[in-house]
């Protein structure tokens, strides 16, 4: 007789004689016995489902509530009162009916919360000097609207001001339309709960079009704000291009400078999109378990909980300080659905499908499942449980892949199993561990911001596997028990049904093999399609960078600092043209992200996602001194929306950029904004180009340092000009550089000479 059932004829009968191992009552969880004779219940729980109402309308509230967080109270943003929010599930497509998904999302909170990204006392006042607050630019339609209140701290400086009570709603992982929904029924705004719920003006591309009378729900549309006790309709057609494809995505808020502290506080949700996949053999009846894995910094250093009977208001939210979320030094902790160490209790021999987001706002992590030495893993051994991965980023790899540990980076999607046969045995114990790599304070820290510098050089497997010996930190308990019943499901799927399910990596007359290996050989930044530089900063030496770009920046260039009222979008993209593009960072490791289009990434021998074939991601990390090609086609929606990092504090300082897809046979300025185009006369573009231009031509960051040294003798030469107005008042720009000017003759009384013209 086996020990553990044993034990459970001792120590844990219940009240009817039941000698299973396992009680229930009305008022208790179920107990489940483990090898050591404990009675355990299980801790981890999914998400609450979201249910929609009867128009089948889903319905997500922000506001201020309250979360216990390993034991502690906080009071933090969050969706419909829970950390994480529920989970929305849309189900297979039937036949030829496209699914819509309809969305209110309701701001509850308020009144507005201006804080400085730095944690700094600022004060804004107007063009008067009267106090003011600052309006939050986020629409690039907006642009060009004066900004006449200005905010500075105390030494007169100019602070980084961000309302963290404004939000707004994104699909991570949908490919709908961008701006607004077209067709189906019009929207009207509705009063719900007392919020007024508005819809959005239609309209062409960027700003308002011939039709901007009418009104339409919103689309993914991450260039909204919804302000306090406002609300905002949404809705996601689908299918509009061809059945969706299947797997995990999530939602969360997306209004800059506002991004990391709403999902670091929790407002995070899961959104599960079915189809064949879910029917399979050995999928349908495995043990489906959803987890969003995220990291709020509540340890030392970190945000301090309510005090005893303080209750939770608006006014004393804990989670409320954006310089915390900025320092790599604060401890993190680990959460899994909100939860410390959440325990699982499975039978022996079950197949588990365990669907993982990093909804996470900062670090990366690698993720893996190492054998317990009691029931609790407070120890673990180096026997590894690989994971089979079948899914990335909401869509089916195009083959299985399995490995002794899974990387995860903020915004991933993992979807994986493991299980069957003689895999989980009665009184094992498994431990879901996690170990930080890049951003753990062990690395030099750079000389912008404070910054963590990642590795010189990747780090090896082996290297990876021993991380978790020295710095691993459970985040999940799976208990094996023959007392939690019989196996649902004990054979793993079918890699080939897996495979034949898969949205194809292709596009339409492109051999993406070929494309692949033809895009390694572009070596001119001039011959690229697109390119994305993602930088802390800009040159990585101790020298100055000489031209002078933003502190967070994509090819050198500020979400926050370009001007929109000369660019509207940072570039444009080509309806339905397949893009090669080329992704580097520096510094610290960026993974990029795009809406509404995935990509498929170009093979490579990137040790953190080493998956050695082409195939779609909508996240992907680009590490220090490294160059990843990917291949995008810009399918059938036009209309503006972003790229960026997805270290959510990089995206609110402003290493985004808004880009359109535009349709050239309908629009007569498609195309006005390459990513290569400078206004003429711009010195600023032109410099900042130059910059890109270096990282993309090296090969490492010696290089990009001597390219960036040449610069500082040329286009970003102090004394460099373009036009006049480049040059100090006594100087005029003369052959590319400012040179004194001298008013001939001299200046009548009461003019002054200024770029050699008397005025």
């Amino acid at each position: 007789m086996h020990w553990a059932f044993v034990v459970s004829l001792l120590g844990c009968r219940d009240e009817d004689g039941d000698d299973s191992g396992r009680t229930d009552s009305p008022t208790t969880e179920p107990c489940y016995t483990l090898a050591d004779g404990r009675c355990v219940e299980e801790t981890f729980d999914n998400p609450p489902v979201l249910n929609p109402d009867a128009d089948g309308v889903y319905r997500l509230s922000l506001a201020a509530s309250e979360v216990v967080i390993d034991g502690d109270r906080h009071c933090a943003r969050v969706y419909n009162g829970a950390l994480p929010g529920p989970t929305i599930v849309t189900e297979a497509r039937q036949g030829d009916v496209a699914r819509s998904i309809r969305v209110d999302m309701l701001n509850k909170l308020t009144g507005h919360d201006y804080r400085d990204l730095a944690g700094q006392d600022c004060t804004c006042v107007d063009d008067a000097g009267a106090t003011c607050l600052p309006q939050h630019v986020h629409d690039p339609c907006d642009a060009g609207a004066e900004e006449t209140c200005a905010c500075t701290n105390e030494d007169g400086e100019e602070c980084h001001m961000a309302d963290f009570n404004v939000t707004n709603l994104h699909a991570h992982g949908a490919h709908v339309r961008p701006d607004y929904a077209r067709g189906g029924a019009a929207c009207e705004p509705e009063v719900i709960e007392g919020v007024v719920t508005a819809c959005r003006e239609c309209g062409d591309d960027v700003c308002d079009g011939d039709d901007a009378d009418d009104a339409c729900f919103h689309g993914d549309n991450v260039l909204n704000a919804i302000h306090p006790w406002e609300g905002a309709r949404y809705r996601w057609g689908i299918d509009e291009d061809g059945t969706h494809h299947t797997g995990l995505q999530w939602y969360h808020p997306h209004i800059h400078g506002t991004t990391a502290i709403q999902v670091a506080s929790g407002a995070t949700g899961a959104w599960i999109v079915r189809g064949p996949l879910d029917a399979l053999p050995g999928i349908q009846d495995a043990e489906e378990r959803v987890m969003l894995f995220s990291t709020p910094p509540v340890g030392d250093g970190g945000f301090e909980p309510l005090a005893e009977g303080e209750a939770c208001s608006e006014t004393n939210l804990t989670m409320n300080d954006f310089a915390v979320l900025g320092d790599f030094l604060a401890s993190q902790t680990n959460l899994i659905n909100g939860a410390r160490r959440p325990r699982m209790v499975t039978p022996p021999d079950q197949v588990e499908r365990w669907r993982i987001v990093h909804a996470g706002f900062l670090d990366e992590v690698f993720l893996g499942l190492f054998q317990g030495e009691d029931g609790d893993c407070s120890a673990y051994t180096e026997e590894s449980l690989p994971l089979t991965q079948i899914g990335r980023d909401g869509l089916i790899l195009p083959q299985t892949y399995t490995d002794d540990y899974v990387f995860m980076s903020p915004g991933y999607r993992v979807e994986a199993m493991l299980g069957g046969d003689g895999v989980l045995k009665d009184g094992d114990t498994w431990c879901l561990v996690s170990a930080r790599f890049l951003q753990d304070g062990e690395g030099a820290v750079d000389e912008v911001g404070g910054q963590p510098s990642a590795p010189a050089e990747p780090p090896s497997v082996e290297e990876i596997l021993a991380r978790f010996r020295t710095d691993g930190d459970v985040v999940a308990i799976l208990n094996v028990t023959a007392s939690a019943g019989t196996a649902t499901e004990t054979k793993l799927p079918d890699p080939a049904a897996i495979a034949a399910l898969a949205p194809p990596v292709a596009f339409d007359g492109v051999d993406v093999d070929a494309a692949c290996a033809e895009a390694a050989t572009v070596t001119e930044p001039e011959d690229l399609d697109q390119a994305a530089v993602l930088q802390v900063g800009f040159w990585t030496v101790d020298d100055d960078d000489p031209c002078d770009c933003a502190g967070y920046n994509v090819n050198c260039n500020n979400f926050e600092e370009t001007d929109r009222s000369v660019y509207p979008v940072d570039r444009d993209l080509m309806l339905d043209e397949v893009d090669h593009w080329r992704i580097q960072a520096s510094q610290d490791g960026h993974p990029f992200h795009i809406h509404i289009n995935p990509f498929v990434v170009c093979p490579n021998d990137n040790v953190f996602d080493p998956l050695p074939f082409a195939h779609w991601r909508d996240t992907y990390l680009v590490n220090v001194g490294r160059k990843i090609d990917l291949l995008t086609q810009n399918r059938k929606f036009t209309g503006p929306y972003v790229l960026h990092c997805h270290k959510l504090t990089h995206e609110d300082h402003g290493m985004m950029e808004v880009i359109r897809v535009c349709d050239p046979a309908t629009d007569p300025t498609c195309g006005a904004f390459a990513w290569r185009a400078c206004e003429p006369d711009d010195l600023d573009c032109q410099q900042a180009l130059a910059a890109t231009d270096c990282a993309l031509a090296s090969n490492n960051e010696l290089e990009t340092g001597l390219c960036m040294a040449e610069l500082a003798f040329g286009v970003c030469a102090p004394d460099a000009c373009a036009t006049d107005a480049d040059c100090a008042d006594a100087e005029s720009c003369q052959d590319g550089r400012c040179a004194p000017a001298v008013c001939t003759p001299p200046c009548a009384p009461g003019q002054s000479c200024v770029h050699g013209d008397c005025e």
